[in-house]
């Protein structure tokens, strides 16, 4: 019997403004059925029932937080009325490259546009034609999304002064290196999309904040002497860490019983082993003071707590928090602006946590892969038929990413109490 259940997933991919903040998340939409032989059109016409379901079921909030989402969408779902559903303050959406630009298409936008909807062009070459086919949006588009691989490097600045009599907002997208973001950032580009801030690349030479290295010093004690008397005396040198820890503990996103007042207890609690994979998100010192930092610290949440809920769904309980660490360490060498192998000199860690930093080896080396790739693109079928012998099955992913997000949200709730 044919199964016509239908399930989604959601990846969210971050844009930037000039100062490396996380503004928005495009949304992406997946499909969990490897088989689904349906039309472009029913997908679409899935992805707008989805958007509906994510509002009522899932939680916006969960999803983007404060941010904005923006929403890809063609001609099918500019005519549909789910659009209308759509909290207008949340969301932008995206015009895609191929939508059939028509009088009646420019009217429907133009009515959408009155009512408080916001518009972007996705993927757009700058090429005269698809100036000229675009055109009679232009006054109803907030932002036009610049495929920058596609015009390529040498063609850019050109490309930027044909748009900038209009003078619409542009986003650089699918910059993968340093040197793209650094050329598009002296261009007129108010806006930022891609992978690259990930890159170790983009953050040289970047000073070890004291509260970082105070945390490597923990990690440190901890795998050498966890006597609690002898960790209360060692937390007791680093109040910023403490107050740090504590405030996160006692956050929505951690679900203990009692609240934690004080260093010992706190300690206790927690026991070494968990309270190690607490300190790995605090490598990150003060994100909020390094362009892209608060992303990156965002994303080492998110892979963290997925690879936990993962680890978890395979019945490993016992390699759950060493999960926790490996997802909180992924990104650190990122935001220190150092190689890995450095990074992992100065760190007394477990061998296994190690190899899936260096080489995505062993289980969790694999399930930082699994990670990596949803945090990348939010595509579980992908990562799914990657997998030789899985043990956890869509739906546990899909809850596991679920309980990731909000677990980033939660923690982010409480930053501001």
């Amino acid at each position: 019997m044919k199964n016509n259940t239908l399930s989604i997933y959601v990846g969210r991919h971050p844009i930037f403004n000039t100062r490396g903040e996380c503004i928005a998340y495009e949304l992406l939409y997946r499909s969990c059925d490897l088989l689904n032989q349906a039309t472009f059109e029913d997908n679409n016409q899935a992805t707008a029932r989805v958007i509906a379901n994510l509002i009522h079921n899932l939680g916006l909030h969960s999803v983007i937080g404060d941010k904005i989402g923006f929403i890809n969408v063609d001609e099918i779902m500019l005519f549909s009325d789910v659009i209308l559903l759509l909290p207008k303050e949340n969301f932008r959406f995206e015009i895609l490259e191929y939508t059939k630009i028509t009088m009646a298409l420019c009217e429907r936008v133009k009515y959408l546009h009155g009512l408080g909807y916001r518009f972007s062009l996705d993927d757009f070459d700058c090429t005269d034609e698809t100036i000229k086919q675009y055109e009679p949006l232009f006054p109803y588009v907030t932002m036009i999304k610049v495929d920058i691989l596609a015009i390529g490097i040498d063609s850019l600045q050109a490309a930027v002064l044909k748009l900038k009599k209009y003078g619409i907002d542009l986003l650089a997208e699918k910059i993968e290196y340093y040197d793209q973001y650094e050329y598009c950032r002296k261009l007129s580009f108010s806006f930022f999309q891609g992978y690259f801030f990930e890159k170790p690349l983009i953050f040289r030479g970047k000073k070890i904040e004291p509260s970082t290295m105070n945390a490597m010093r923990l990690i440190n004690c901890i795998h050498e002497d966890d006597d609690t008397p002898t960790l209360t005396k060692k937390f007791s040198n680093c109040p910023d860490l403490v107050f740090n820890l504590l405030r996160h503990i006692n956050s929505g996103a951690y679900h203990f019983r009692h609240q934690i007042n004080n260093i010992q207890q706190m300690i206790t609690l927690l026991g070494a082993s968990k309270l190690i994979s607490w300190l790995g998100l605090f490598l990150y010192g003060d994100p909020t003071q390094t362009p892209f930092g608060e992303a990156l610290f965002n994303n080492a949440k998110f892979r963290a707590k997925l690879m936990e809920q993962l680890a978890l769904a395979c019945g490993k309980k016992e390699v759950a928090n060493k999960a926790f660490l490996t997802g909180s360490l992924s990104l650190v060498d990122a935001y220190l602006g150092i190689s890995m192998e450095e990074f992992l000199e100065g760190l007394s860690l477990d061998t296994e946590i190690k190899t899936a930093l260096l080489s995505d080896e062993g289980l969790l080396g694999s399930l930082l892969y699994i990670a990596k790739e949803i945090n990348h693109t939010g595509d579980i079928d992908h990562v799914l038929s990657g997998l030789t012998t899985p043990c956890f099955t869509r739906e546990q992913i899909y809850k596991a990413c679920c309980d990731a997000n909000a677990f980033v949200e939660e923690s982010n709730q409480s930053k501001q109490h």
